[in-house]
């Protein structure tokens, strides 16, 4: 059972008309890889550097002539190159001389900080493919939102699906996680920062981090109040495939159906013989137009 990852008692999941059937017979959502989504940007953007190398080299060499001199032992990785040399200086750091180890290590700052774009797009690109190979249902907070019904539900024409987050079943919306907002990439962590992961004095776990770029998108989309459940392929034990995949909700979890103000009274007709022939528990509710004001209203259909 995942997780819990929020507080939230429901999501909601808008949706055509010919996909709500699919849906309501097979109990099933189609996951997406971010590469199928609309969003060009979504999970496919990368950390910006917010710095410029004179600044970078200084806090490179900085963190390297700290090491060196610490009393506390070192806890970079002795395998990589930059480890050994710092290794190599503590072993003589008696036989330093001050302003000669300031000069090369500020040399050494200065190479680091030109390939530091160059690393930074290699970091990005292999960020956005692990993220891309991966699959996510996205939810909602809302069911009454007048332009995701246009967008995601054909028009007012198809449905939007209430979701349960149920503890006790096997209940995949309990990691749903919250999108956030911005209108810039991400930041990369901060010259200091970073130079003390490089020497091992604060490393940064980069798994997390890298993930949070799944989660953030442009401020354009914040009406859409989403959230969403995104695996690894390998977390799910599945093939790449085409992009697409297949996941079965367990029947309680489907609380409600509201189906939108311009579906034809015989597409009605189906989707409510539909929901009571695989969903007889799911309430059913029809969208309706208010005459007053930009809102839609749901009566239940009994």
């Amino acid at each position: 059972m995942p997780s819990r990852a929020h507080d939230r008692s429901h999501f909601f999941k808008y949706a055509s008309y010919e996909t709500a059937l699919k849906v309501l017979r097979s109990k099933s959502f189609l996951w997406s890889s971010p590469n199928k989504f609309n969003d060009p940007f979504d999970s496919q953007i990368g950390f910006v550097l917010d710095s410029n190398q004179n600044e970078f080299a200084k806090a490179y060499a900085a963190s390297i002539e700290r090491v060196i001199f610490s009393d506390i032992g070192p806890t970079v990785r002795p395998e990589s190159p930059l480890g050994k040399e710092i290794l190599h200086l503590r072993s003589i750091r008696g036989r330093l001389h001050g302003e000669k180890l300031r000069l090369m290590l500020h040399q050494w700052g200065i190479n680091a900080a030109a390939n530091l774009d160059g690393s930074m797009d290699q970091r990005n690109v292999a960020i956005q493919e692990v993220l891309c190979d991966s699959r996510v249902l996205c939810v909602s907070e809302l069911h009454d939102n007048v332009v995701m019904w246009s967008h995601y539900a054909e028009e007012h024409r198809g449905v939007v699906f209430k979701l349960r987050c149920i503890d006790e079943i096997d209940n995949k919306l309990l990691a749903a996680r919250k999108v956030s907002y911005s209108d810039a990439f991400p930041p990369f962590p901060s010259d200091d920062e970073y130079t003390k992961h490089l020497t091992g004095e604060q490393p940064i776990d980069f798994a997390p981090l890298s993930w949070e770029l799944a989660f953030t998108k442009h401020t354009d989309w914040s009406y859409e109040k989403e959230w969403r459940v995104q695996k690894h392929v390998q977390d799910l034990q599945e093939p790449r495939g085409d992009g697409f995949t297949i996941y079965p909700e367990n029947p309680r979890v489907f609380e409600a159906v509201y189906l939108g103000c311009r579906m034809e009274d015989q597409k009605v007709t189906e989707i409510v013989e539909t929901v009571r022939q695989n969903l007889p528990a799911t309430k059913i509710l029809r969208g309706k137009k208010s005459t007053t004001a930009f809102k839609l209203s749901f009566a239940e259909i009994n």
